[in-house]
């Protein structure tokens, strides 16, 4: 910094763009720059004020930590500080750490999960508040919405009173399922899980895949026998609160060797992990270092920097959905990315291309958010001019709006040839009704050609089929694999059929809850629509909140949604479930059967739940006092602890499969 400018001024200034970047991750979910790059800007205003004592005041951000405080929640006093963690960035820095803290103490090493942080309260043994991190000393109470992660204990083995933090977030492949129902409207999974638990209604809650991995408990007094964070650990498995996989105690001197061993499976996770976490194992040693205003100094974040590469934008074209979201995206200079040749990456919506400046001709920084989507993250060499999305569609030219608050523009033209180019596209993928050899190439052609205009089209395409032997690139072979496929995709029912046809918020899994309560068809759908406490019925279902009724109940009533799937059955597809295949051996007769947790043989566990149904069984979402048996695994959580106490019979994995085997059923 030039001597000659003002501490006072660049000081104001830092703590303006820090308290931005503050409010852009912990509030709105949509950091605009890096961890690192946060940190700079942190560390120069420490110094700056370090530099000019009487220029810090207490409400400076070097003082605080990040807040995410919303207006619309109740507050709660944490009952001790909930600090973040001071994050290195190389062995150098981490090795400077580990010799100031005792190189040749324990240390716990463990994954920083990039999720939202979360403080599970318990009084007596029972779960009373979860409570956000908030300001570090007062955090937002969201207890009923999470609540709905099953996987939280909702009552411990003793009266203890203690709390338990740990981080919720969504795996990639929940993430990636939840997103396509939603229209690709979020942008990734960390964002998704923290806005989540904001949510108002523990309902729309319930519906979202969020996951929770604790790794700390705070007692309210001195607890015998808990003088190493093992200790801990001991008490959260003995608890069965859900635990982080690799997590381990190792000594210091051997904390480096290990972490490169964290890196290399870093990219194979299943969630977004942005680091690990260093914490000192003797708790008595972490209470003789204590901590900062901001930070514990026993622990530390040794982060991992996203991966990031420079290429220059070429074009900027649009991606409009089959919901009708455009989607600006920047056609770059190809770069290797991550394992992938990247050629397209998006710039999400006008405001997200407002705040990096970004334009064609710009020199930008592109990163794999997750691993999943090719995203701008910075513009290095601005553009001559920033890039501004046209008023009307271009597909269409009906003028773009912005729906519901959102700050994505959509074109609301339900005819709109790129809405129904992506519908059909939709409905062909293999998650959907998977039509073999019809990609998206294909499907194009087809479209161009005006041969398949809409969903129906596909089921009369077979009269243009000595037309399109003689295009290139379709050979008989080929062709064959087409018309097999469309005609094999009669047979699929109701639980694929419904979510196929592309209704907002009808997804697959709103799809089966509705099955499980009885609307196994469109029929007793429409008939249900019809009836006057329709939307009493459908919210009174677990796991369907009211934009989902809301939504549902629009669709049976609109014209061309019923024309749709009138013209659908006509030709002869499937908008009933089929009847579960029967065994003749029926050991479950006469038993209902809930599932809970993870499991190694069965993934997905609806594979168990299937292999009862087809056995005589009966399976149900939720239990209840008619629930007969509890299949649980590792990770249950309130389904297990109401099983308990409703006295309903529990059945683990090895003893499911004993049974299995006793009855001669074959997985």
């Amino acid at each position: 910094m030039p001597k000659k400018e003002n501490p006072a001024k660049r000081i104001a200034e830092l703590r303006k763009e820090i308290q931005k970047h503050n409010d852009l991750y912990y509030k709105k979910n949509t950091p605009k720059i890096s961890d690192k790059e946060f940190d700079l800007l942190v560390k120069e205003l420490q110094s700056l004020e370090k530099a000019n004592p009487d220029l810090v005041v207490e409400s400076s951000p070097t003082l605080q930590v990040g807040s995410d405080l919303s207006p619309q929640f109740s507050k709660f006093k944490h009952k001790v500080p909930v600090l973040s963690l001071e994050n290195t960035y190389n062995e150098t820095e981490l090795s400077e750490w580990l010799t100031k803290t005792g190189i040749d103490e324990f240390y716990s090493l463990e994954w920083k999960i990039d999720g939202a942080s979360i403080l599970l309260y318990y009084e007596n043994g029972k779960l009373a508040h979860c409570v956000t991190r908030g300001s570090g000393g007062i955090g937002d109470i969201v207890t009923e919405n999470v609540k709905t992660i099953e996987s939280i204990p909702q009552t411990l083995s003793e009266p203890l009173n203690l709390s338990v933090r740990g981080e919720i977030f969504m795996t990639f492949a929940d993430f990636e399922e939840f997103n396509e129902e939603y229209g690709g409207k979020f942008a990734n999974p960390r964002n998704l899980a923290a806005g989540s638990i904001k949510q108002k209604d523990p309902l729309d809650v319930a519906k979202r895949p969020l996951r929770i991995y604790v790794y700390d408990v705070y007692f309210s007094s001195s607890r015998k026998g808990t003088n190493k964070h093992k200790d801990i650990v001991a008490l959260l498995k003995k608890e069965k609160f859900p635990l982080a996989p690799d997590s381990t105690i190792i000594q210091g001197k051997t904390l480096l060797k290990e972490i490169e061993s964290f890196r290399n499976k870093k990219d194979k996770m299943p969630f977004p992990v942005d680091g690990l976490v260093i914490k000192l194992d003797d708790l008595n040693l972490r209470e003789s270092l204590g901590e900062t205003s901001q930070s514990p100094r026993w622990a530390r974040a040794f982060k991992f920097d996203a991966l990031l590469k420079e290429t220059t934008i070429e074009e900027i074209d649009f991606a409009i959905g089959r919901t009708g979201k455009i989607t600006p995206r920047a056609k770059v200079t190809p770069i290797s990315l991550a394992g992938t040749t990247v050629t397209y990456a998006t710039l999400h919506n006008q405001d997200y291309i407002d705040q990096l400046g970004a334009g064609i001709g710009a020199k930008v920084l592109i990163s794999k958010r997750g691993e999943i989507i090719p995203a701008v993250e910075k513009v290095t060499v601005p553009p001559k001019s920033v890039f501004v999305l046209p008023k009307e569609c271009p597909a269409c030219k009906t003028k773009l709006t912005k729906v519901d608050d959102s700050v994505d523009f959509f074109c609301t033209n339900r005819n709109c040839p790129e809405r129904k180019l992506n519908q059909l596209i939709f409905f062909c993928s293999k998650k959907q009704m998977n039509i073999e050899g019809l990609g998206e190439r294909q499907i194009q052609i087809f479209f161009e050609k005006g041969w398949v205009k809409d969903i129906p089209d596909l089921y009369t395409l077979n009269k243009y089929k000595d037309t399109i032997l003689e295009l290139d690139g379709f050979g008989e072979k080929s062709v064959k694999i087409i018309f097999d496929a469309i005609e094999k995709s009669k047979e699929k029912d109701f639980r694929f059929t419904l979510p196929s046809i592309g209704l907002n918020e009808v997804g697959p899994k709103v799809t089966e809850i509705l099955i499980e309560h009885g609307f196994d068809s469109w029929e007793k759908l429409v008939t249900l629509s019809k009836s006057k406490n329709a939307e009493e019925e459908l919210t009174s279902i677990h796991g369907i909140g009211p934009r989902t009724v809301d939504a549902l109940l629009a669709h049976l009533k609109d014209k061309e949604t019923l024309k749709l799937v009138k013209t659908l059955i006509g030709l002869g597809l499937k908008f009933q479930a089929d009847e579960t295949e029967k065994s003749d051996i029926q050991p479950f007769v006469g038993q209902s059967w809930c599932v809970t947790g993870s499991f190694e043989n069965f993934q997905p566990r609806d594979i168990a739940m299937d292999l009862i149904t087809k056995h005589g069984g009966k399976k149900v979402s939720g239990v209840s006092s008619k629930t007969t048996h509890l299949l649980y695994g590792p990770g249950a959580g309130s389904k297990l602890e109401k099983a308990t106490e409703l006295g309903v019979k529990l059945v683990s994995e090895s003893e499911f499969l004993e049974l299995l085997k006793k009855e001669g059923i074959e997985l």
